[in-house]
C-alpha cells in the first residue's frame, strides 16, 4: 500500500523532488502523522542532492520522545551489501543502543524492524554480482535477527516473505509489500 492508497493522508512536499527526499504526511481525522527519511551513508547510488539534514538512524531515534502512540519502523540492509559486514554490524549495534535509550524514556513505544529481502542478479553486474547477492542479504538478515532478538521489537520478515512469494526483485511487487504492511499492522493495532 502506497501513500496514494491512503486517501486520508495529506502529503507535504518538503524540499527536494527526488526519490531520496523526506516524506511527511498527516491524517487530521485520526490525529496521525507519518514521516519517512532515508538513512545516511553508505549509499549505492550517485544521485543525492542534499546533505543538509542528514542524521543517522540512532540520532533520529534519540530525537523521538516516544509514547504508546508512537511507532518506529526501521528497514536497513541493501545499501550495506557492498561494504564489509563490519559496518553493517556496527550500524545495527548503534541502532540497538538508541532503541534501548528510547525504551528507558518510553517503554510503550513500538519499534518494528523490517528485515532484508531477496534481490535480483543481473548479468551486466559482473563486478557487483557477488557483493549484491543473496548470500550477503541472508547474512544481513541473520545478523539483524541476532542483534535485536532479545529486545521488545517486532519483526516484519522480508526475507521469508520474498522467498515464499518466489520473487527475486530488490524492490518487491505490490502483493509482497501489501503482505508486509499487513504484518506491520498486526504489531500496531
Amino acid at each position: 500500500m502506497g501513500l496514494e492508497e491512503a486517501p486520508a493522508l495529506t502529503q507535504f512536499q518538503l524540499y527536494d523532488d527526488n526519490w531520496a527526499r523526506q516524506l511527511f504526511s498527516v491524517d487530521l481525522q485520526r490525529n496521525m502523522k507519518l514521516t519517512w527519511k532515508r538513512h545516511t551513508f553508505p549509499f549505492i547510488t550517485t544521485s543525492y542532492e542534499s546533505w543538509k539534514e542528514e542524521r543517522s538512524i540512532p540520532q533520529e531515534i534519540d530525537l523521538i520522545r516516544g509514547d504508546s502512540r508512537t511507532v518506529i519502523v526501521i528497514n536497513i540492509g541493501a545499501h550495506f551489501r557492498s561494504y564489509p559486514v563490519y559496518y553493517f554490524i556496527r550500524r545495527l549495534l548503534n541502532i540497538r543502543r538508541a532503541i534501548e535509550r528510547l525504551f528507558l524514556r518510553s517503554p510503550d513505544t513500538k519499534v518494528i524492524i523490517k528485515t532484508e529481502n531477496t534481490g535480483e542478479m543481473h548479468k551486466n553486474m559482473i563486478n557487483e554480482q557477488e557483493t549484491l547477492s543473496d548470500f550477503h542479504a541472508f547474512t544481513h538478515y541473520s545478523i539483524t535477527e541476532i542483534i535485536f532478538t532479545d529486545l521488545n521489537v517486532g519483526f516484519v520478515n522480508g526475507w521469508d516473505m520474498t522467498n515464499a512469494f518466489d520473487y527475486n526483485i530488490l524492490h518487491p511487487p505490490a502483493v509482497v509489500i501489501g503482505n508486509e504492511v499487513k504484518m506491520l499492522m498486526t504489531y500496531i493495532c
